[in-house]
C-alpha cells in the first residue's frame, strides 16, 4: 500500500486553491486570469484524485478479498499515476504550451516544430514573474509544498516587456500540445 498521506497533501492544496482564488481578482490582464483558472482547474483535479486515493487507501485497510485488494491496489496506482504525471513525476503539469524536457537525450520537445531540439528549454519560452500578476510565487510554493511542478512555456515570442496584451487569445487560450484545456 502506498505511504502517500493523501489527507495532507489534500489540505495543502485547498489551501493553495484557496490563496490562487483570491489572487485571481487581484489580475490586471486577461492573460493572468486564464492562468489562474488553468492552475484552479489543475489544483481540482489533484484533489479529486486526493479524495479517490485516500478512499482506496482506507477500503485497502479492511478488505479482505484478494480479488477485490488487486483492484484497490489498481485504483490507488492509478491515483498515484495520476499525481506523478500531473506533476509530481517526470512530467509537469502545463499551463500553457506543453515543451517537455528530455533528460535522457539533454533537450526538450518542441510542440509547434513537432520535434526533439537540443539543449535546454530557451528562457524566452518562460513567460516570467511579471506577466503572472502573482502568480509565479504561488507555483513555486506548489513545488516545495507538494512536488507538483507547473510550467508556463509559451512559443509565441509576442509577450514581450508589455505582456501578452497584444496576443491573439487563442495563443494562450488553447495552447500547443496541452489537451487539458480544449
Amino acid at each position: 500500500m502506498s505511504d502517500l498521506d493523501f489527507p495532507d497533501l489534500s489540505r495543502k492544496l485547498g489551501r493553495i486553491r484557496s490563496r490562487v482564488r483570491k489572487n485571481y481578482f487581484r489580475c490586471d490582464t486577461r492573460f493572468a486570469q486564464s492562468l489562474h483558472e488553468k492552475l484552479l482547474v489543475a489544483l481540482n483535479c489533484h484533489l479529486r484524485t486526493c479524495r479517490e486515493g485516500a478512499r482506496v487507501q482506507r477500503q485497502l485497510r479492511t478488505e479482505a478479498n484478494p480479488a477485490v485488494r488487486e483492484s484497490l491496489e489498481r485504483r490507488l496506482g492509478d491515483c498515484i499515476g495520476d499525481l506523478e504525471s500531473g506533476g509530481r513525476g517526470f512530467y509537469p503539469w502545463h499551463l500553457l504550451d506543453a515543451v517537455d524536457p528530455d533528460p535522457d537525450f539533454g533537450g526538450y520537445h518542441h510542440p509547434t516544430a513537432a520535434m526533439w531540439c537540443p539543449g535546454p528549454i530557451p528562457e524566452w519560452m518562460a513567460v516570467g514573474d511579471e506577466h503572472l500578476c502573482g502568480l509565479g510565487p504561488i507555483l513555486r510554493r506548489i513545488a516545495a509544498q507538494t512536488g507538483i511542478r507547473f510550467t508556463t512555456y509559451l512559443c509565441d515570442t509576442g509577450i514581450g516587456p508589455d505582456g501578452a496584451g497584444a496576443l491573439d487569445p487563442e495563443i494562450y487560450e488553447r495552447p500547443i500540445g496541452n489537451f487539458r484545456y480544449r
